[in-house]
């Protein structure tokens, strides 16, 4: 009969696996990169060659041409024909003097006296920032009114409502009682009409814009030519609804 064996103590040293001494787990990632850097760098290189070869894009179908129409010659001839007319215009427009000029002389700001003509007529020239031009309004006195008796020199406007009238303050004042004795109420006031009016015991000069109805205590004295009544428009783009001018507009009177 065998003994009875108690309990033992394992000193046997433990198993050996190749997963555990080689890492076969790790190698296998590593070669898997390896390649994956390889093929990434045929590519690059397939790549740079192609570009070195062809004309710089890649993806490009250089054969690819534009389906054109059997018209296309005639469409490019009338295409150059408007070119053409485009460019004389162009050429006319740069050899037309402009109308706003700033680089007058002197001499033609401001003609002498005794250069104009003494005709029944006055004009009003206007500046921006008193440096630039930008037009000159011929009036018409009406009979009996004379050049002395408008009292305007020269100076900045008052306001340009848009649409309606331009203001200007008179230069001097005369009594009230004087000035309410030469003016009274106008009805149907057409567009150029130059009309001063009193208000306030001071008098204003008037330039309408477009036909009022009724000026009280005013008195007509003058019309723009027709010749100026186109630029009544320009001097009316510089106004605005409550008369606050967008840029100083000055005014200098002149005989015409």
């Amino acid at each position: 009969m065998a003994p009875k064996v108690g309990p033992r103590i394992d000193n046997r040293p433990p198993l050996m696996f190749v997963e555990n001494v080689l890492k076969t787990a790790k190698m296998v990632r590593d070669v898997e990169r390896q390649w994956t850097i390889v093929r990434e760098n045929k590519e690059l290189m397939k790549r740079i060659n192609q570009i070195y070869r062809t004309k710089g894009f890649l993806n490009v179908n250089y054969n690819y041409r534009i389906h054109q129409s059997l018209s296309s010659s005639a469409r490019g001839r009338k295409a150059r024909v408007i070119e053409r007319q485009n460019q004389s215009l162009l050429n006319r427009l740069l050899r037309r003097k402009a109308t706003v000029d700033s680089n007058l002389s002197p001499q033609r700001k401001t003609p002498a006296w005794w250069q104009l003509d003494q005709l029944h007529r006055m004009a009003i020239e206007f500046w921006e920032r008193t440096d630039r031009r930008l037009c000159q309004l011929s009036i018409e006195l009406c009979p009996g009114v004379s050049f002395d008796e408008i009292m305007l020199g020269s100076g900045k406007l008052f306001r340009i409502y848009d649409g309606t009238m331009v203001v200007i303050r008179a230069g001097s004042l005369h009594s009230e009682v004087d000035l309410r004795d030469a003016c009274g109420t106008l009805r149907h006031v057409e567009r150029g009409s130059f009309v001063k009016q009193v208000v306030d015991g001071r008098e204003y000069f008037l330039i309408t814009l477009r036909t009022i109805g009724r000026i009280v205590d005013g008195k007509l004295i003058g019309r723009v030519v027709p010749s100026s009544m186109e630029k009544l428009d320009l001097i009316n783009s510089y106004g605005s609804k409550f008369g606050r001018c967008k840029e100083p507009i000055y005014f200098d009177r002149v005989r015409s």
